[in-house]
């Protein structure tokens, strides 16, 4: 720690009268020259000097509190009318005060702050320190401070009783909901988010809480309220800040990566899956009353952030997967069905599609004019549900035979392959294929429930079969078909427009022109020396120069175009090919039906994307992952059909 300051008595306190007279100067007769007091005393021939007089006046200068580059401490005497200073080496740079005091002014504001929280003392003193801890930790530094020295755990486990008072629970939820702002780890350990599991589980109604001033409630209410203002808070509803909503809101911005690996396991066993679940049934039943606009938006906005929260638990975790299709009858995989039914009623009613698509008879699509964020937000939620049921049914039978048998749900992920994507913008439209199709495959890879009964249902064609414009006549079919007929023929389709984008693509590179000849200057030889002489560029030549510039970039972007349309062409047929193939395993009657839609009832059209769409895999994915085993055993099995 630095030196305590010492105050010190200043000269111009002290009378003169104190000054000390000077002594004579002695010097031998001998010697009529004046030495200096330090050659005199190292001279041999006994000639000596008195040293010199000390100071009139000795005085030391404290220095401020103010930072500075380097503390001095001057030494002033008055010798021939000039002012001595000796500077001190080895102190603290400016930086170094500055990280002290801010360390310092820190550590102060949490050991008040922590002595507040403690159980000793009055419930008043406990609810106003945790909303002044809150208040400090709005701003980002004090939240840097408070991780560096571990202080997040401590905090909590100071208030691991708050559950026992109302207004005490509140401040502490929302302490919690300030501090998961943060973009960065919150620092959870398993005692926090038990904490907050049992916020969680408080009952919300006055009348079973214990008696306490209203006054003073709405007055604790109104200071989180104006503190939940100055931070990101677009999910909150501040008009219902109560416990449960704002460890609810901490929770569902928690995710496994940033609260750490242990998150999936602790937060299935401490009980906070089961509020999850509970508040996705919540928000899917809202979505099928009639309620406005923005309670709407909410519900969707609700269920979507719940889904994604599992969704990210679910990764890679059986014991999660089980216990989620276990928990109360398969609770989840039942409000999902049902919101993903929802989504398909709502997404034509709040469709963002552009004006000009092409459609059989070219019937204009349903425009309803209303804002744009309610279609935004059923397609967010509709990816969010289908990433959880993909989870819940990969290589899972128990998984996918539940949800193979809730009523219609096969159906609704056949119409988000086939119809749905007309009804989303041109970049949407690709995404939703493809989860839709993953999910067929996941639901009839490993059950003989599902294969039936996709082989059986009849559906429509893909809304964008009459877009090819070339091509068999054969391939145009309306009305009502076999669904397995309908998956044949958008493989068809998608093959032929990836074979298309790949000649495109060929002849762009052909064309590619050729390194032309530098025309700024040319070699010319004078004086028996070559020497590079430049020409002077007219403007038609730089304009034309300029052309060629323009007619390059447009090329390179015309053939990105072109790589990006194959690219998504032959994932939607590679993954078609799956799903035909998973229909066929172990079913000789499926492997007919297909055939009869084929051409030539080949089986090798599929086989050779499937090979690609594998190497494909082998180069951008771990080698030996479960996707690509399913793939080589369907290759195998086709090639034997």
């Amino acid at each position: 720690s630095p030196t305590k300051a010492v105050y010190n008595a200043r000269h111009w306190n002290q009378p003169e009268s104190e000054a000390l007279p000077a002594p004579p100067v002695l010097k031998t007769p001998s010697v009529p020259v004046r030495l200096s007091s330090k050659e005199a005393i190292h001279k041999d021939d006994g000639v000596f000097k008195a040293p010199a007089p000390p100071p009139k006046v000795i005085k030391t200068v404290t220095i401020p509190t103010q930072p500075y580059q380097e503390i001095v401490t001057a030494l002033k005497c008055r010798k021939e009318d000039k002012e001595l200073y000796t500077v001190v080496q080895h102190v603290k740079h400016f930086n170094d005060v500055v990280e002290f005091g801010e360390n310092q002014e820190f550590t102060d504001d949490i050991e008040y702050l922590l002595s507040g929280l403690k159980s000793n003392q009055p419930l008043n003193t406990r609810c106003l320190s945790v909303i002044s801890l809150a208040t400090k930790c709005a701003m980002p530094s004090f939240r840097m401070h408070l991780r560096a020295h571990g202080m997040v755990a401590m905090v909590f486990k100071t208030l691991d009783d708050s559950q026992h008072h109302q207004n005490l629970s509140l401040c502490t939820a929302a302490l919690m909901y300030i501090l998961s702002r943060d973009r960065l780890n919150m620092d959870l350990d398993r005692a926090s988010l038990d904490l907050m599991i049992r916020l969680l589980e408080l009952e919300q109604d006055a009348s079973s809480a214990k008696l306490l001033n209203e006054k003073d409630m709405n007055k604790i209410k109104e200071k989180i309220r104006r503190l939940c203002e100055t931070v990101h808070n677009k999910h909150l509803d501040l008009e219902n800040i109560t416990t449960g909503h704002l460890a609810m809101e901490t929770l569902l911005s928690l995710t496994s990566k940033r609260a750490g690996d242990w998150f999936k396991e602790e937060l299935r066993l401490l009980g906070g899956l089961d509020h999850i679940v509970d508040k996705v049934k919540e928000c899917v039943d809202h979505l099928s009353s009639d309620e406005s606009e923005e309670k709407l938006v909410a519900s969707l906005w609700g269920a979507e952030r719940c889904l994604r929260v599992l969704e990210s638990v679910t990764v890679h975790n059986p014991e999660n997967q089980s216990y989620l299709i276990a928990y109360k009858d398969s609770q989840l995989i039942v409000s999902s069905a049902k919101a993903l039914q929802h989504c398909e009623e709502l997404i034509q009613r709040y469709n963002r599609a552009e004006d000009s698509i092409c459609l059989p008879d070219n019937k204009p699509l349903p425009h309803q004019n209303v804002t744009n964020h309610v279609g935004k937000a059923v397609e967010d939620c509709m990816r969010a549900i289908i990433g959880v049921l993909l989870n819940l049914t990969n290589d899972n039978e128990w998984g996918s035979t539940k949800t193979g048998e809730q009523d219609g749900l096969i159906g609704t992920a056949m119409n988000c392959v086939l119809q749905v994507p007309k009804f989303l913008p041109q970049e949407q439209r690709f995404d939703i294929r493809v989860l839709g199709l993953g999910l067929l495959i996941n639901l009839v890879e490993y059950s003989a429930r599902n294969r039936h009964c996709l082989v059986n249902m009849e559906t429509s064609c893909s809304f964008d079969s009459f877009c090819t414009g070339e091509g068999d006549d054969s391939l145009k079919i309306t009305g009502q078909i076999d669904a397995v007929q309908a998956l044949v023929q958008l493989f068809l389709e998608r093959e032929r427009a990836a074979q298309l984008a790949e000649s495109q693509t060929d002849e762009l590179i052909k064309e590619a022109p050729t390194a032309q000849h530098d025309k700024s200057g040319e070699w010319q030889e004078t004086s028996g020396e070559i020497q590079w002489v430049s020409t002077e560029k007219s403007d038609s030549t730089e304009e034309k120069d300029k052309k060629e510039e323009d007619d390059e970039e447009l090329d390179l972007n015309k053939a990105l175009q072109h790589a990006g349309k194959h690219m998504e062409d032959c994932i939607v047929a590679s993954y078609t090919a799956l799903l035909l193939g998973c229909l066929c395993q172990e079913s000789p009657i499926n492997v007919t039906t297909v055939r009869e839609y084929l051409p030539e009832g080949d089986f090798s059209i599929m086989t050779e994307m499937l090979k690609k769409f594998l190497s494909f895999m082998n180069l951008t994915c771990a080698v030996g992952t479960t996707g690509q085993k399913s793939i080589s055993r369907v290759i195998e099995y086709l090639e034997h059909c």
